[in-house]
């Protein structure tokens, strides 16, 4: 597979240490698509080696993926690292910081429509979003039809229809309890209730905004 990306070396991926305490684990789906990038993109990020300890500190997921298209050699970059402190810290931030950045729809929609106009065969799910993801993406939101705030009540169990709301951060779910009014929550609840009625799952996001605009209104 041809390497974009820049690397001290090129390495047999089976010599290579993983960290033994890094937290981050990787589905199988997630390796396989992974992999399928790599086939098609080639190289484009190398897997980084600390030169103080020889172990992987960014780029395990890339040697799994490695490991499952059979590679015999990868891109390495080997790089120097003051103390375990900073290798560690550095370990966590590469995935955690990627994690805390909030995708704008609307330019989703804007980035996936110019792709799709400079190749149209072009396989989408090579963006790491699979086809069913897109294909929500465009259809008009359920959220859009709603003019008023739905009452939000701490009574699970009543059998009447009822709204999820799915937050992707919980400083997103604190406001909207905030903005809402909701002062108890019972969390009481587990997977073995079962909800009669009729549900739809809303994104909170739009709760928010609806939220905001009833206060603003008065």
């Amino acid at each position: 597979m041809t390497v974009h990306c820049a690397h001290s070396e090129l390495v047999d991926p089976r010599t290579l240490k993983p960290n033994p305490g890094n937290p981050n684990r990787h589905s199988a789906h997630q390796i396989q698509l992974l992999a399928a990038i790599i086939q098609e993109q080639g190289w484009r990020s190398p897997i980084t080696v600390s030169k103080r300890s020889g172990l992987i500190v960014r780029g395990h997921g890339r040697l799994e993926a490695a490991l499952l298209m059979g590679c015999e050699t990868v891109p390495v970059d080997r790089q120097d690292y003051e103390s375990e402190a900073a290798e560690l810290a550095d370990l966590l931030a590469d995935n955690r910081l990627s994690e805390l950045a909030e995708l704008d729809e609307d330019d989703l929609k804007r980035v996936v429509e110019r792709l799709r106009e400079a190749d149209p065969e072009f396989d989408v799910e090579l963006t790491g979003f699979m086809e069913d993801e897109i294909a929500k993406l465009f259809a008009e939101e359920e959220a859009e039809d709603l003019e008023t705030i739905p009452r939000m009540e701490c009574q699970p169990f009543e059998h009447h229809d009822y709204l999820v709301f799915m937050f992707h951060d919980l400083r997103d779910w604190m406001l909207a309890l905030q903005l809402i009014g909701v002062t108890e929550v019972d969390y009481s609840i587990t997977r073995k209730t079962k909800k009669i009625g009729i549900g739809r799952v809303l994104h909170g996001k739009r709760l928010i905004e609806l939220a905001q605009k009833a206060a603003a209104q008065g």
